[in-house]
């Protein structure tokens, strides 16, 4: 899973370090001049609580330093001087790095190229872009360290854009001490696993001994509620229908007056799979959210489908504001930017993560374990 976008991210980081690298020893391969050496009286004016005497002996130190003098050589005057306090932060800019704007753009250039390669959106790239910037600009690190810096502040600033979802299990705990059905409501598009979706997430909630009424919301497509009831005898759990063609809305309030009768404590409700540019069947969505009034408002994309599935998830939430996503096929995603840019383009969260075809196949999103197994 994501092994694609972790093996790019890998050499992008290696990449970096030897740039920097290449970047510090072209400045310490330049030759001294005089004008080199006009700096050192720079010693002096940095510390101007010394006396005069100790500034002087300060100029020495890095001289000898500078000129390689082997500490076999020095006299016991300078070991003792080399000991004292301070003196380290005097010569540390001699052994750390600043990355200049100029080269952060460099660097990030091949960044850039790996995300949008891995089916990040552009504007998730932007922030990416905008977030690094201000950690690494500037900042002071030792050569050594490079890698791992610019590794750890990537990893913060995904850890920032994803959202840590909170676990749906408890929110329907909730609802069912006020002994109330917890509704849950699906959208998407054609072919993008809802149907399977709702099945595993019912297959999850009688695992966790919830009850469990499915609605067959779909009455426009072909064979849609034939599908659906396959997978309800197959869990063991009632469905309500009602024939194609008929207002889902209609399907719905009959699934959730069922579930108050019965005293079930999941309604699940299957829609019609919509092309987000169809302005009438949004509509619909609308009318729908109206008259059954959803906790919970899930749309389910392809984690492979990449820009085509944010630019769908954006159209979703400001149409019918989602409450989240469950993302199928994440299991044969090699690239993962679909899950980055969803997550950033609803500035909601992933749910769950479709990991295979049978109905155990459903995983919590965890944003640790996604950044982790990025390599980071």
């Amino acid at each position: 899973m994501f092994n694609k976008l972790k093996e790019r991210l890998k050499g992008w980081l290696s990449k970096s370090k030897t740039k920097v690298e290449e970047t510090t020893s072209k400045k310490e391969e330049k030759p001294i001049t005089d004008t080199d050496k006009k700096p050192k009286t720079k010693v002096i004016e940095e510390l101007p609580k010394l006396k005069p005497e100790e500034q002087g002996t300060a100029i020495e130190i890095e001289t000898e330093i500078e000129e390689g003098v082997p500490e076999e050589i020095m006299d016991e005057e300078l070991k003792e001087e080399i000991k004292k306090p301070g003196f380290l932060k005097k010569i540390k800019s001699k052994f750390a790095y600043k990355i200049t704007e100029k080269e952060f753009d460099e660097i990030f250039e091949d960044l850039e190229m790996l995300l949008l390669e891995n089916n990040t959106a552009l504007e998730v790239v932007e922030d990416i872009k905008s977030k690094l910037s201000k950690k690494l600009i500037g900042k002071e690190m030792r050569q050594q360290e490079i890698e791992e810096y610019i590794k750890q502040e990537l990893k913060e600033t995904l850890t920032e854009i994803l959202i840590e979802p909170d676990n749906p299990i408890n929110a329907i705990k909730l609802k069912k001490s006020e002994h109330k059905p917890f509704v849950i409501l699906f959208f998407g598009i054609n072919g993008t696993g809802k149907t399977t979706s709702i099945a595993k997430l019912t297959h999850l909630l009688k695992k966790n001994n919830f009850s469990c009424v499915l609605a067959a919301g779909d009455t426009f497509r072909a064979a849609s509620i034939e599908q659906i009831q396959i997978h309800a005898d197959k869990l063991n759990v009632p469905l309500i229908k009602q024939d194609y063609g008929v207002d889902p809305s209609a399907v719905g309030f009959d699934a959730i007056k069922y579930a108050e009768k019965h005293k079930i404590d999941v309604v699940l409700i299957d829609t019609a799979g919509r092309m987000h540019t169809k302005t009438n069947l949004l509509a619909e969505m609308e009318k729908i959210c109206r008259v059954t009034n959803p906790d919970l408002k899930i749309f389910v994309a392809e984690s492979i489908a990449g820009n085509d599935a944010t630019e769908q998830a954006k159209t979703f939430n400001e149409m019918i504001e989602i409450d989240g996503s469950i993302l199928s096929k994440a299991d044969i995603d090699e690239k993962g930017g679909t899950i980055i840019s969803i997550s950033h383009a609803t500035n909601k969260p992933i749910f769950y993560l479709g990991t295979g075809q049978e109905y155990e196949d459903l995983e919590l999103f965890n944003k640790e374990k996604f950044i982790e197994n990025l390599g980071l």
